[in-house]
């Protein structure tokens, strides 16, 4: 049995019924000892044979990161990323997703009743601290003001 191969057997045994991204597998690998170029194949593999799809585990993230959560494109993009997805499938999720502006608004019904008493310096602190602009925060923040 090749390295390859006892590679691909070892991450099909760790990944089970589970779903993980090509990354974590990747490291999963690597710190059971099989060298970089090992890895990268084995992993190659278990892609192109559909067993590991980055698409499928960015949803654990994006899960997460939604209702008094959400967070902007950008903060998703490297949370993505974090989590061991391939750059392109952090692409295309991302590019599937609503616009900073929806889901800043998503953020702050989330968050807050409609005709509660929410300062702006108070709605854009949250905002900021979920990768919202200023700009944005502050649009978002008047729409929701007119819709309350």
């Amino acid at each position: 049995m090749s390295d390859i191969d006892s590679a691909i057997n070892c991450a099909i045994k760790h990944i089970g019924i589970a779903t993980y991204s090509s990354g974590k597998i990747f490291e999963y690998l690597a710190r059971k000892g099989f060298d970089e170029s090992t890895c990268r194949a084995a992993v190659d593999h278990l892609v192109s044979s559909g067993y590991i799809n980055d698409i499928k585990a960015s949803g654990k993230v994006l899960f997460t990161r939604s209702g008094k959560k959400q967070e902007s494109r950008r903060y998703i993009y490297q949370r993505l990323l974090a989590a061991g997805i391939a750059p392109e499938a952090a692409d295309e999720v991302i590019s599937t997703l609503k616009s900073d502006e929806e889901t800043c608004l998503d953020l702050i019904n989330a968050n807050y009743d409609h005709g509660a008493e929410v300062s702006f310096e108070e709605f854009v602190k949250l905002a900021e601290r979920r990768g919202y602009s200023l700009d944005i925060a502050g649009r978002t923040y008047d729409i929701w003001q007119t819709e309350s």
